[in-house]
């Protein structure tokens, strides 16, 4: 087996907040189209179409392997599945070209995480003089300061919102205590993050919006109830209802404006206590 867990198959890295098990193959470190899709919030199957859609571009061996069934448990241990077709996994180099068309400000952040951090992890050189451990001791100060730093801003933050966020409220309920949000674009902003789709087979029909397996339990969970009316089928419908994590993370996307905003929006960002309003 050619797969190498590092640390005794217990290395895992954290990469816009989501951690990742390291897995090698061949020597080479490599991701899956899902794990891709994951860490750059894109809907389910986006990575694969890009790759699919430009295949004869990428080479095997280089940009890509194709790992057979017979090596299933090998990346088992990473919670990983391989199907009986197999399993598509890609280097840094066919990484970089499948998400080639994300531009947006999120892949550029994700593409430097996981170029530096994942497949080229930085040795680490031992000082040979006093003088070098001693600007080593404080360049590690000054990260561990701001790395604290960060995590009590982090902390502050989602105790804040612990304390305001109501359960089994909808995502277009939680924003509208988001100072500026427009709520009328709350399930299309969703749908753009690959947080939900719409189930509805008719295109004229009123959308019947599901949560993505890839944040359900996670982001967002659902709630089933029967829509009933006279001379109308009877038909199932899921209400969503937004996690803390969820909440968490809308809040993270408004303060850097990744949602869609109020035209006349005051330019100001802030969290309003829970009113009791229903959400539509």
């Amino acid at each position: 087996m050619t797969i190498t867990p590092l640390n005794g198959g217990d290395a895992v890295i954290t990469i816009h907040n989501i951690r990742l098990p390291i897995v090698e193959y061949r020597g080479h470190r490599v991701v899956t189209f899902a794990i891709i899709d994951q860490v750059h919030e894109r809907p389910e199957g986006t990575a694969k179409r890009n790759f699919s859609d430009n295949r004869d571009r990428f080479r095997s061996g280089e940009d890509y392997f194709l790992i057979p069934k017979s090596e299933a448990d090998g990346f088992r241990t990473f919670g990983i599945e391989v199907p009986n077709r197999g399993l598509t996994v890609l280097t840094e180099q066919g990484y970089l070209m499948v998400v080639k068309s994300l531009t947006d400000d999120l892949a550029w952040t994700v593409q430097r995480q996981l170029v530096n951090s994942y497949f080229r992890p930085q040795p680490f050189t031992v000082p040979q003089t006093r003088a070098e451990a001693m600007r080593l001791a404080a360049d590690l100060e000054e990260q561990n300061e701001v790395l604290l730093l960060e995590n009590k801003q982090q902390a502050d933050t989602i105790a804040s919102l612990e304390s305001l966020f109501m359960t089994g409220e909808t995502p277009t309920q939680f924003c509208k205590r988001l100072n500026g949000v427009n709520c009328s674009q709350v399930n299309s902003s969703l749908m753009r993050l690959g947080w939900i789709y719409n189930a509805a087979t008719d295109e004229n029909s009123k959308p019947r919006y599901r949560v993505a397996s890839r944040v359900r339990d996670r982001f967002l969970t659902e709630r089933p109830r029967k829509i009933s009316a006279e001379g109308v089928e009877s038909f199932i419908k899921y209400d969503l209802i937004l996690l803390l994590d969820g909440a968490c993370r809308l809040h993270q996307l408004y303060m850097k404006g990744d949602l869609t905003m109020k035209s006349k929006w005051d330019g100001r960002h802030t969290l309003a206590k829970y009113d009791g309003g229903d959400a539509q």
